[in-house]
């Protein structure tokens, strides 16, 4: 891996350039992918309301915020794909003293705010139907986060796997699904019964956990809470080593 000249503050600006170039733009351009962006999500709060009213509108809400934030991460799979192989963006980008590790985060801050207006339609509605207190909404404010650096990194890292461009698209929509819908997301984690601790090995129900407590739909110990951000942190910390060290940064 090259060695990084660049300070603090190149590396800041090269994070927002990013953010707008592949954020902003976008979505002042072409606003109706935000809004297939939240199709999915909406569709399983509508059934999950009309299903189990109360809890099911809440749990809903819980669900497509976490939702929301990890089809943020997943996208980076495509986009940084894009960028390296048809674009050839990332060369540049290895010309330059832009670290890997800005080079991610900027694009990962770029589809947050991309999909901005559904983590704001979420963060509304829960608002509007649960009570949450101060301490509860920092919680549930750092889980989020937690969850967006941990997928995004491992996404840049997943995308630079790809040889073929075609492939991701196919990948990212099976591992949004796979991650927002299979694991307790939509459901609490006590459902599995006595196998509920699997929750803790994937980081959007380790997320989900930590957002339920918080909005009182689902009651967990403070040792349960606190092992979600564990998971969570771990997942970062995976995610930033294999973004630094295993991430194919050069393209041959």
């Amino acid at each position: 891996m090259r060695r990084v000249s660049g300070g603090l503050g190149h590396q800041l600006r090269a994070i927002l350039v990013l953010a707008w170039l592949n954020g902003l733009l976008p979505i002042l351009r072409s606003p109706l992918w935000t809004v297939s962006t939240l199709a999915m999500p909406i569709s399983l709060l509508i059934l999950l309301t009309v299903l189990y009213r109360g809890v099911g509108m809440v749990m809903g809400i819980v669900g497509g915020l976490v939702w929301t934030m990890l089809s943020s991460g997943t996208a980076l799979i495509g986009d940084a794909a894009y960028y390296r192989l048809e674009l050839k963006f990332q060369q540049m980008i290895v010309a330059t003293p832009t670290s890997p590790l800005a080079y991610t985060i900027g694009l990962a801050l770029s589809e947050v705010i991309f999909t901005l207006p559904g983590i704001a339609l979420f963060a509304v509605l829960m608002v509007f139907n649960t009570t949450v207190n101060p301490w509860g909404s920092l919680e549930i404010a750092t889980s989020l986060i937690l969850l967006w650096y941990a997928i995004s990194s491992i996404a840049f890292y997943s995308s630079t796997l790809f040889t073929y461009i075609r492939y991701t698209w196919a990948v990212v929509s099976l591992l949004t699904l796979s991650l927002g819908v299979l694991p307790p997301v939509y459901y609490p984690a006590t459902y599995l019964g006595s196998a509920w601790w699997v929750a803790y090995l994937v980081p959007t129900s380790a997320t989900a956990m930590v957002i339920q407590n918080a909005v009182g739909v689902t009651h967990y110990s403070m040792l349960q809470i606190g092992a979600a951000y564990i998971s969570n942190t771990a997942w970062c910390i995976a995610g930033t080593l294999l973004t630094l060290r295993v991430a194919r940064w050069r393209t041959p």
